[in-house]
């Protein structure tokens, strides 16, 4: 069967697009991710005429799941002339690493055909887009 997963930006608006889209009929199970469940329901994609039978996974992120900070040695706020900072190296990091979101969206992405996000249409939502 096709498989299609959804990711929210946010947990409780992942419960509510799977509760709404499944006429409350969604099947949730806990993750891998503490803060993040996945709601299951059968359903046509793409909606409207011409759809096939797929299953539905809803989930989210809990914000960023990256962040950007410099290397360590520019991390001494009192020690370093903010001028350095302008050519100074950044990194990418996990936002927030205890949740393990990369490797949470990793697995729940392993198989699926078709990826839809649901993320706020500025700024902000179109980086979370690009990370997840």
């Amino acid at each position: 069967m096709v498989v299609v997963l959804m990711v929210a930006e946010k947990p409780s608006l992942a419960r509510s697009l799977a509760e709404i889209l499944s006429k409350k009929q969604c099947r949730r199970r806990k993750s891998d991710c503490s803060a993040c469940d996945v709601y299951e329901f059968e359903g046509i994609f793409p909606p409207g005429g011409g759809g096939v039978r797929v299953t539905f996974k809803m989930t989210s992120v809990c914000g960023h799941v990256m962040s950007l900070d410099f290397q360590p040695q520019y991390n001494k706020w009192e020690q370093i002339d903010p001028v350095d900072l302008f050519d100074a190296e950044t990194m990418k990091k996990e936002s927030m690493p205890n949740l393990r979101i990369p490797h949470f969206l990793r697995n729940e992405g392993k198989g699926v055909d078709y990826l839809v996000l649901w993320l706020d249409c500025d700024k902000e939502g179109e980086n979370i887009c690009f990370e997840a």
